[in-house]
């Protein structure tokens, strides 16, 4: 049986998985998985592509798709690169890492739109790795007010990526699906790492 990577945000970290230790220790939740994790890392990051890269041929890798906006300060750097053959930054980001400046809809449309890049592009070399949009389901599907475009939004992406995505609302409803969060920022709680787990185990 092959290993499963899964990379992603916070949403795996240490901060947050440490809630399910002993389930993980039991093998009860995340059994023969690799957890790879970088708070605020971007969509754009090098450090993603390299990881699936390098994990791609002996594990089954599931991506944890980050927020548009993680790292949005390279608003700017990504403003540049459009028009050339430029994707990837080189870097893990960091917590917090979500500036207000950077939030009017001129940023989230080039952000978005730059990630569907980074995603399509990743997908061409990599056509077998999974998709979870955990972030973009918080906060545009259980959140019913998002301010994000509609073309950004997680019923609009599902279609787009229906070959490889693990579809969220196959298993909860987007008004549970709050209830097994945390916080704002969609971090599981308990209840979300088994919905997680359940996630994983079904590919």
């Amino acid at each position: 049986m092959k290993t499963k990577y899964i990379i992603g945000p916070s949403h795996i970290h240490r901060n947050y998985i440490k809630q399910i230790d002993d389930e993980i220790k039991n093998g009860l939740l995340f059994d023969n998985c690799i957890l790879d994790s970088y708070r605020g890392i971007p969509i754009w990051s090098q450090h993603i592509y390299n990881s699936i890269n390098e994990n791609y041929a002996d594990s089954q890798v599931y991506w944890i798709v980050s927020d548009y906006k993680f790292n949005n300060r390279d608003y700017d750097k990504i403003l540049q690169m459009q028009n050339t053959d430029e994707l990837f930054i080189d870097t893990i980001g960091h917590p917090g890492n979500v500036f207000k400046e950077f939030l009017e809809r001129r940023h989230i449309e080039l952000l978005g739109t730059h990630s569907l890049k980074v995603i399509d592009f990743i997908l061409s070399k990599f056509p077998n790795i999974k998709l979870i949009f955990w972030c973009l389901y918080k906060r545009t599907k259980a959140n019913k007010n998002s301010s994000y475009p509609k073309y950004l939004w997680y019923d609009v992406i599902k279609e787009k990526y229906k070959n490889n995505i693990i579809d969220i609302d196959l298993f909860v409803t987007p008004e549970d699906f709050n209830s097994k969060t945390l916080d704002k920022g969609g971090h599981p709680n308990k209840s979300g790492y088994v919905l997680l787990n359940d996630m994983i185990n079904s590919v």
